[in-house]
């Protein structure tokens, strides 16, 4: 009986480490099922080695494996950005709209090619990842590689630089030639690029105008 209790005991410590590694919000779960599987595995007759090992191992590989697995699910293969040599400020992308672009492909790498606007549209899903290589290219394709910073305080020592900004969706718009005029939000996704004397414009009303922008240049590639 008590064998059996082991079995069961450590049935249990595996299935509440698995799913708490997978979601943090089976942690609630997750925990007592872990609690129960220990009392069960201490109540066995197995050696005091063995339950301490059995007990202690999955909370000592819990924050390394659920770090191995973020990473695993997050990963992507690294996208192009390419960016106009001089251009400074707000980088948006805009996806999900049916007269967008596709990615375009550099040596078989998704690439996204800015216009001197800042502003590009792509016909593509929503892209969850932030794993992007940057290049500023001039006017004869030459490409200079810039860095992605984490901390804001490092946009003066480290430009040229790209730091990611935020996403989400902006304003109404009315689909084109639909006949039922159905409503669709914009999808986007920001960067800051500073590059030599980039002045930081943040507020609302720049931001608002940004945003006016941005619609405007989607609603044009609608009439298109």
């Amino acid at each position: 009986m008590k064998q059996t209790a082991f079995y069961i005991g450590l049935t249990l410590i595996a299935i509440s480490f698995f799913a708490c590694v997978v979601s943090f919000y089976l942690l609630v779960f997750g925990i007592p099922t872990f609690l129960v599987g220990a009392i069960l595995i201490f109540l066995s007759k197995q050696n005091i080695k063995t339950k301490l090992l059995t007990t202690l191992i999955p909370l000592i590989l819990y924050l390394p494996s659920t770090f191995l697995f973020l990473y695993a699910y997050n990963y992507s293969t690294p996208k192009t950005i390419l960016i106009p040599k001089n251009f400074e400020g707000n980088l948006r992308v805009v996806y999900e709209e049916n007269c967008g672009r596709n990615y375009d492909k550099t040596d078989g790498i998704k690439t996204l090619t800015f216009p001197d606007n800042g502003i590009l549209v792509l016909n593509e899903d929503f892209d969850r990842h932030v794993n992007y290589n940057y290049y500023l290219v001039d006017e004869l394709g030459n490409r200079t590689k810039i860095s992605q910073i984490l901390d804001f305080k490092d946009r003066i020592q480290k430009r040229p630089c790209v730091l990611v900004g935020g996403s989400g969706t902006i304003g109404q718009t009315i689909e084109a030639n639909s006949t039922n005029q159905e409503e669709k939000g914009i999808t986007f996704s920001d960067f800051y690029i500073y590059n030599k004397d980039t002045i930081d414009r943040n507020d609302f009303k720049s931001q608002q105008k940004f945003d006016s922008l941005t619609t405007a240049i989607v609603n044009q590639c609608k009439q298109k």
